[in-house]
Formats: structure tokens, sequence, C-alpha cells
């Protein structure tokens, strides 16, 4: 009998050997945007406050939202939107469990804050014509990819230390 349960772990260590890390499941392009949101979700969380402090109106914009005030709820909103994007970037590069489903409800915020601006465009005041925002098709590459690489994340290894 103690010959088959060392083999049974021999397997399980086999197959825990065969099993990617997280992060190689991760395609460049993946991995250099999620460097590039994770620097700006902490960015956003400095930024923030120091509006505040300082008495600054910073011009930040996001999926077509845009404002430069910094009381409106608006400005708020982006900087949600941005630690959002950054504790995603953190979740996927750290090799979290929870990392790709963070990054999966980044991915719906972003359609959905997409799909709400290009309507307000359309049917808002200034009813010139409804632009097609680019971020919607990158965006639908990145959902895409993420729900690609979901099965294998959640059975996959973190980082070795």
């Amino acid at each position: 009998m103690d010959d088959k349960s060392i083999i049974a772990d021999q397997l399980n260590d086999l197959e825990e050997l065969m099993t990617p890390r997280r992060k190689e499941l991760l395609t460049w392009w993946l991995k250099f945007f999620s460097y590039i949101f994770l620097l700006t979700g902490a960015f956003a969380l400095f930024i923030y406050p120091s509006m505040f402090l300082f008495g600054l109106n910073t011009h930040l914009q996001l999926y077509g939202l845009t404002t430069s005030s910094r009381t409106s709820i608006l400005m708020f909103i982006i900087i949600a939107l941005y630690v959002l994007k950054g504790a995603a970037s953190y979740g996927l590069l750290a090799e979290k469990d929870w990392g790709v489903d963070i990054a999966l409800v980044d991915g719906w915020v972003g359609i959905l804050t997409c799909s709400f601006v290009i309507i307000y465009d359309y049917f808002g005041p200034s009813h010139v014509f409804a632009p097609f925002r680019l971020e919607l098709l990158f965006l639908i590459g990145y959902i895409s990819k993420l729900m690609k690489i979901r099965a294998d994340w959640k059975r996959g290894r973190g980082s070795v230390k």
C-alpha cells in the first residue's frame, strides 16, 4: 500500500511541475499594459490627495471621461477606474489567485464605461455624431484573452519563493 501512495505523491509532484507559472500565461502586450497601468494606478493614489493639499486641478481622461475639476464626482470616478486598473495589473503581475478575476471585472467595467460614453455622446447635448471609442476594441481583446487563460490561471502556480 505504501508503494501506491509514494507513486501518487510523485505523480502529484510531477503534475505540479508541469503546470505553467501564471506569469507565463500572460502575453507580452498584457505584461506591457499591466506595467503601465500599475504605475498609473499608483500615480492616481498619489495625485488625488495632492490635488486637495496643493490646490491643483489636474486634467485626467480615461475611456472618454474627462475632467479637470478636483471636486467633481467625475474626477473621483476616473481616479477609481485608474485604481481598479492598477489593482488588476498588480494581481496579474504578482500572480495572485484573484488577479484574473479582478482583471475581468476591470475589463467589463471599461466596456460598460466606453459604451456609456458612446451613447451619451450620441444622445447628449452636443449631438454631432457618436464617435467610436478605439479602447473598446482593446478591451474586447483583453477580456477574450483573460477568458482563455482563466482556467489555467486557477490551477497554475504562483511565483516560487
